[in-house]
Formats: C-alpha cells, sequence, structure tokens
C-alpha cells in the first residue's frame, strides 16, 4: 500500500526556538516589573516604619516635656513613660541612652545602667535596622530633646531627670531608642508578594499561553491541509471493507478508519494515536522495529470491563521511495469464535477438574471420618491427660480444614449454573447483613447500610449472589478483630446497580492485591485461597465485575458492577427474592 508523502513542516525548525525566545523575554519583562512592584511595597513599609517611629519619638518628647515643666517630673515619671509606652503591641521596647550607650532609661529597668550597641545618628538624622535577636524587630535612633525648647525669643529650661555623665544634659546628649514589631508589616509584605507573584504568575501564563496558541495554530492549518490530502486514500474501497481497518502515519498517529473500525472498537479513533491502545501497542513497536508483515490475536477493552478478542494484521506503509511514511491495522472482530472456543476448553477443563475433585472428595473425605472419628474418641477417653487430649483436638480441627478444602474444591470446579430472577438489592442486604449481625456484634463490628433508590433491581441467582456477598462480608469481619466499621452501599451508576462493600481493616498490601483472585492464593494462616476466587467466578457468571481498592491500615473497598433492571421493565412471571424464599 503507498501514501503520498508528507510535505516537510516549513515552521517546524522555527517554532521551538521562536517559542523558547518569546516566552524567556516575557519572563523577562515579568520577572523585572515584579522586582520593582517588590521593592515599592519594601520601600513603603520602611517609609511606614520610620513614620510611626517619629511620631513616637515626639510624642515622647512632648510628654516628657510637658510633664518636667507643668508636674516636675523626674527619672521615676521617665521610666513609668516608658513602660506604659511599651505597653502598646507594636512597640517592643523603648529607652532613653547616652552618646556612649548607657541606658538611663527603658520599659524593662533592670537594663538601667547597662550599655546598649546602637547606631548614634549625627545631629537630627536617624539610624534606623532590622534586628531579628533576641527577637525581631525594627531599631529606630534618633535624638531625644525635651530639656531645652526655643519659643519665641526666648527659652524655657528644666533641670535634667537622670544622673549626668561627664557633666553633659543637654538636648544632644540623649538618644531615644524604640524598637517596633515589624510583623505587621511584613505580614501585609508577604500577602502583597503572594498576589504579586500570582498575578505575574498568571500574566506569565496567559502570554505563554498565546504564544504557543499562535504556533499551534500554524501546525493545526498545516495539518488540516494535510488531512485534506489524505481524505482521497480509497475512501470507497476502505469504507466498504468488512473488517476494521486504522491506518496511522510513521509517529502513530491515526490518519484514516472506516466503519467498521469504529464499529468494533466504539471509540473515535480520529487524531488519536495507535499507542493509546495497548492492544496495537506491542504491535506498532513490533512494526518498527522489525518492519515485516505481524499477525497477532489481542484483547481489547472497549470500556474498562468488556475485553473483544480481535486478530489483527499490521503492515508497513511505504511511500513511492520506499521510506516508511506509516503503518495499517486490519482487525476481525473474533468474540463469537473465541466464545466457542472458550466454552469448549472450559467444559474440558471443568469436566476434567470435576471428575478429579469427586474421585479425591470421595477418597480424602472416608479416611478424614474415620480420622476425625478416632480422634473424638481418643479425646473423651484421655480426658485425664492434657496433652492427648489437645493432640486429639488439633487432630479434629485439621480434619475439618481439609473437609472445608474439599468441599471449596469441589464447589470451584462444579460447572456454575445460575437460576436467574430478578431481585430487590434491599432485599438481598437485608438477608445477608442479617446472617453477620451476631459475628459482628461479637467483634464490635457496627454494621452499616445505605441503598438509594430503595426499588433498584438487579437479575440474580439469589442464592449464588448471597454467597459473593457473605463472602466478602466474612472476609471484612476476619480483618477487624478489634472492632471497626462494615459498610455496605448500593446505587445506581447509570444503567449499572454498584454494590459497595467497605470495611476499617487491616487492608491489603500492593504485594498481594493483584493476585487475591487467583485460586489457592491466601494471605491467611488457615486460608485455603479460593473464596475471592469463587467470588470472582461466580460475579462473570452473572456478567458483571469485581474491583478492589486497599489501602494498607486504613481498610479495604470491594466494588460489584451489575446491570440495573428498571421496574417498569421486568418480566412477568419474575418475582421477588423473599418471595421466592418463602416459597
Amino acid at each position: 500500500m503507498v501514501s503520498r508523502p508528507s510535505q516537510p513542516n516549513q515552521w517546524a525548525w522555527f517554532s521551538p526556538w521562536m517559542i523558547i525566545g518569546s516566552v524567556g523575554i516575557l519572563a523577562a519583562i515579568l520577572f523585572f516589573l515584579a522586582a520593582k512592584n517588590i521593592n515599592r511595597e519594601r520601600e513603603f513599609m520602611l517609609r511606614a516604619l520610620l513614620s510611626e517611629a517619629n511620631l513616637l519619638a515626639n510624642s515622647l518628647e512632648a510628654s516628657s516635656r510637658t510633664g518636667m515643666m507643668g508636674m516636675g517630673w523626674g527619672q521615676n515619671q521617665l521610666q513609668l513613660l516608658l513602660e506604659e509606652t511599651a505597653q502598646q503591641p507594636e512597640i517592643l521596647s523603648a529607652a532613653i541612652v547616652t552618646a556612649t550607650g548607657r541606658i538611663v532609661a527603658h520599659n524593662e529597668a533592670y537594663k538601667i545602667g547597662q550599655r546598649m550597641l546602637v547606631n548614634i545618628p549625627q545631629g537630627d538624622q536617624i539610624s534606623y535596622r532590622f534586628l531579628d535577636t533576641p527577637e525581631k524587630s525594627f531599631e529606630v535612633v534618633r535624638s531625644y530633646k525635651p530639656w531645652f525648647k526655643k519659643r519665641g525669643r526666648g527659652s524655657h529650661g528644666m533641670n535634667c531627670p537622670f544622673p549626668q555623665e561627664e557633666g553633659a544634659c543637654g538636648n544632644d546628649d540623649f538618644y531615644v531608642v524604640l524598637g517596633l514589631d515589624p510583623s505587621p508589616f511584613e505580614a501585609v509584605q508577604r500577602q502583597d508578594l503572594q498576589q504579586t507573584v500570582l498575578l505575574f504568575g498568571l500574566m506569565f501564563l496567559v502570554g505563554a499561553a498565546g504564544i504557543i496558541s499562535l504556533v499551534w495554530a500554524q501546525h493545526y492549518r498545516d495539518a488540516r491541509k494535510c488531512l485534506r490530502d489524505v481524505e482521497a486514500f480509497t475512501s470507497t474501497l476502505v469504507n466498504q471493507m468488512p473488517v476494521g481497518l486504522m491506518a496511522t502515519d510513521k509517529r502513530g498517529q491515526i490518519q484514516r478508519t472506516n466503519a467498521a473500525a469504529l464499529q468494533i472498537l466504539k471509540s473515535p479513533l480520529i487524531n488519536a494515536n495507535i499507542y493509546a491502545f495497548p492492544c496495537f501497542r506491542s504491535i506498532a513497536k513490533q512494526l518498527e522495529n522489525e518492519e515485516k508483515v505481524v499477525e497477532q490475536d489481542v484483547l481489547y477493552s472497549t470500556d474498562g470491563t468488556n475485553r473483544v478478542p480481535l486478530l489483527v494484521n499490521a503492515a508497513v506503509i511505504r511511500d513511492g521511495e520506499e521510506r516508511i511514511s506509516g503503518y495499517v491495522f486490519l482487525f476481525t472482530d473474533m468474540t463469537n469464535i473465541k466464545q466457542l472456543e472458550e466454552q469448549l476448553h472450559r467444559s474440558e477443563r471443568l469436566a476434567a477438574l470435576g471428575r478429579l475433585a469427586a474421585g479425591v472428595a470421595h477418597e480424602i473425605r472416608n479416611p478424614l471420618s474415620s480420622i476425625k472419628g478416632f480422634a473424638t474418641i481418643l479425646g473423651g477417653r484421655l480426658k485425664d491427660d492434657d496433652r492427648a487430649r489437645k493432640i486429639a483436638e488439633v487432630m479434629s480441627q485439621e480434619v475439618e480444614r481439609l473437609n472445608r478444602v474439599v468441599s471449596e474444591l469441589l464447589d470451584f470446579a462444579r460447572p456454575t449454573e445460575l437460576q436467574k430472577r430478578v431481585c430487590l438489592c434491599s432485599e438481598l442486604i437485608q438477608h445477608t447483613s442479617r446472617l453477620v449481625e451476631m459475628d459482628a456484634s461479637h467483634q464490635g463490628v457496627e454494621v452499616q447500610s445505605l441503598i438509594n433508590p430503595e426499588d433498584l433491581q438487579v437479575e440474580v441467582d439469589p442464592d449464588r449472589f448471597s454467597q459473593v456477598l457473605l463472602n466478602l462480608y466474612l472476609n471484612a469481619l476476619q480483618s477487624m478483630e478489634n472492632g471497626g466499621t462494615l459498610q455496605i452501599r448500593v446505587y445506581r451508576e447509570a444503567d449499572q446497580a454498584v454494590f459497595k462493600i467497605s470495611d476499617s481493616g487491616m487492608g491489603i498490601s500492593s504485594e498481594d492485591l493483584p493476585h487475591i483472585f487467583d485460586p489457592y492464593y491466601t494471605t491467611k494462616p488457615r486460608g485455603v485461597g479460593l473464596g475471592l476466587a469463587n467470588v470472582h467466578k461466580l460475579m462473570e457468571a452473572h456478567g458483571g465485575d469485581i474491583e478492589v481498592e486497599s489501602v494498607p491500615g486504613k481498610g479495604t473497598s470491594f466494588t460489584l458492577r451489575l446491570p440495573a433492571i428498571r421496574k417498569e421493565f421486568i418480566p412477568k412471571g419474575n418475582q421477588s427474592f423473599q418471595e421466592n424464599r418463602r416459597k
């Protein structure tokens, strides 16, 4: 099969570099603007802190001056003023120091007389800095001049209330040191920073998406042109073929299908990639490596549950220059043939297993009955010998276990014959949950059930489906030896009835989870490994599906899905589960 060679894309070499360059320039511009905005916010915070510090220092000077002029304040009153000032939530500390750093007044009185390392400003200037120890603060130092204040032509003097140092007590000898709490401003700054980052991040994403969209739009126009060229590819022949066909390019992108392919796969295929279908993935890789005709049987999942067997023939498509331009896949639905083969093989296998199981059961159960009888007699005669009596009890228990294994083997080997009838889900749940109420109560397990809607109905074999539910209930109870919750939910999901059985037990490890439905696979010390295998078998016999989710240490959930039946479409002659059981 020959296809037209695709035209080289003139944008192919340019698009990646154009995207990278444009996005890089956009990122640089937005980064510059964001940094500028952040610096502006920081300057605003600094000005606000300095303004607050200046206002507070002026208030201290005015209060001190007024107190000393009108009420003759001394050092004690100024100390009290500083202590009251420091009580404000935005002020961490307040102190008055000399030019040498000696503390003459402090909101914490025990620090008076100590030395403080501060940056003494020159003249009327202000020095400030951020400190991290002993606690984060914004320290502001400025001159403190309450003693002499010139007014008009004269001046009004006051005595210095602090112990004089080296004979100095003028306006230039003392400084007020204020420690402000910057956390409110920093919180606002962080919020502004987050908003800035978010805003410019969104602007970057929008801009980058716009640039990329422009490039993708060009690619889309090129793809449309290629698609119109491919439409001329033997459309009549392809659409009339009785088998499914998919033609892809060499990258695996599906370019052409026919009606039979859509009917078999039940999925939109145009513009999809062949590697998105697991059943075709290995064939496509084999074509890439070997470049020869491939014939293979595969299983295709239409909706995640139903698997369709396909016979696939695949080959390489080459252009006029013998270069690979794509691949073609022809496939046929083998469901009917596979069903016949599977029924034949399963019947043969189960018949052989049934004959073997019947023979084994017959040969084993007779001696087991004798052994159990002798063990019981032995235990009765040796009541005074504890060791012998315990040995007899162990023999009886092991005989019971072997007998249970034989019974489960017979159940698993026996072909499943269902007697389906329409049943109310609520009646199934009520009947089965009532059977485990006693065991759940003894273990301290709370059983919760929720059915919505109450009249939800399914067509099942009530006895066999009850066996499925009971098996899951008992497994849940065994995983909750110290109590817990067993939750049973039934609800409608589209055209399906969903039974969800959840427990709060120990859960199942990720290593064991893939194997729990395998026959004879068990993690229980005295388990056989046929319980969940039988559950899986019965769900398949009912045309349903079972899924499991588990988190070790938190619990396990089993989800059963069955076709739901609308009440108005119940066939005549069907009766409810309880009515049939009463008969």
